[in-house]
């Protein structure tokens, strides 16, 4: 078989009845596997960022990683549940929007064993490689399951990918709170004198005071003295201003947060209250929360089921996704103590979702 690149930026590759479709945004290495289009690492990273981001990921994996019938545990490894196996495929496949897994052993009788969503790859025939931490490979005999991606033939993507940039803008408001408190809740500011000059020793005082005495609690409302001395007669008189140099004056950080919360949600596809967003209008028994989950049970969990059911049968594993059946619950306090009942969700989210208050 041979390679070329082509002016697209992507690889021709020919072989007799080998199809001859591009491989543009993904990639081939110098060690045969095919690069993804999206940084792993990155969202590895991004994982940590943003908690409705990071419970919205919780929740999936831990619906689509229900049982209620299944093999897998003879092919697992002693001391490996099917149970933890099954959470830790399915919150890779919700993050990276892939997962992969190694089998050991003989056609029949095998072992298998979660390889880290950000360390997996796949070559043009869809064999499995792993990446250690030196970005060496390994080919390992496996498999791969991902959602559907637009961008790529070989790698999926998560629910969230369009929401990076949110995420991002999301943090970067954390640090600059932080970065703010750290300060004595103070902004920057500029000190200017007008019709008049600094001597050096307000110079010295100044730098010390905004440098030293200006940060931290312990420091809040003290206060410094400066004077301009005596204008001569028939001058302006001196002034000493003080500029904020750092106000944000478009949106307050408090409001970008919550519009990126609700972005970031909309595109997990999960109903807010099941990850701790609960407005006063929707407190108490009644039905909106199963209204809510019915949507997300039949366009986002549903289809996700099949696509693993159909996966672990392809590789000889009998296993059935036990699925939230919305019809046997007749308001929302039901629901949500068979969520907390079955491990989907803590008896503290349980309490933030129906409104209590924690004792």
């Amino acid at each position: 078989m041979v390679a070329r690149k082509n002016t697209l930026n992507g690889i021709i590759l020919k072989a007799g009845s080998q199809s001859q479709q591009l491989i543009e945004d993904d990639y081939i290495t110098s060690h045969g596997y095919i690069e993804p289009f999206v940084n792993f690492k990155l969202l590895r990273e991004f994982y940590y960022y943003n908690v409705y981001h990071q419970r919205s990921i919780k929740l999936k994996a831990s619906l689509l990683s229900q049982v209620l019938e299944t093999n897998l545990d003879k092919h697992l490894p002693p001391k490996e549940y099917a149970k933890e196996f099954l959470l830790a495929f399915a919150t890779d496949l919700e993050l990276y929007g892939n997962s992969f897994l190694e089998k050991a052993g003989t056609p029949n009788n095998f072992y298998l064993y979660n390889i880290l969503g950000f360390q997996g790859r796949i070559n043009r025939n869809k064999e499995v490689y792993q990446l250690n931490s030196s970005n060496q490979c390994s080919k390992l005999e496996g498999y791969h399951l991902k959602y559907y991606s637009p961008m790529s033939k070989y790698y999926g993507e998560p629910d969230y990918l369009t929401q990076l940039i949110s995420i991002k803008t999301t943090k970067q408001a954390d640090q600059y709170n932080s970065s703010f408190f750290d300060n004595g809740a103070k902004p920057g500011m500029i000190v200017s004198f007008e019709n008049s000059t600094p001597s050096d020793e307000q110079k010295v005082a100044a730098k010390q005071f905004f440098g030293n005495s200006f940060k931290g609690v312990n420091n809040a409302h003290k206060s410094m003295l400066f004077w301009t001395g005596k204008t001569k007669e028939g001058e302006s008189p001196a002034k000493i201003n003080f500029e904020r140099l750092d106000q944000i004056e478009d949106m307050s950080w408090e409001g970008l947060k919550k519009i990126n919360r609700d972005e970031i949600i909309a595109a997990h596809g999960v109903p807010p209250r099941l990850v701790g967003v609960v407005s006063a209008g929707q407190l108490g028994g009644g039905t909106e929360l199963i209204d809510q989950l019915h949507s997300f049970v039949q366009t986002t969990l549903n289809p996700k089921i099949d696509l693993i059911e159909d996966f672990f049968a392809r590789i000889g594993i009998k296993h059935k996704v036990k699925a939230l059946d919305i019809s046997n619950f007749k308001d929302d306090s039901t629901l949500v103590t068979s969520l907390v009942d079955r491990g989907i969700i803590s008896i503290q989210d349980a309490k933030e979702i129906l409104g209590l208050k924690s004792k």
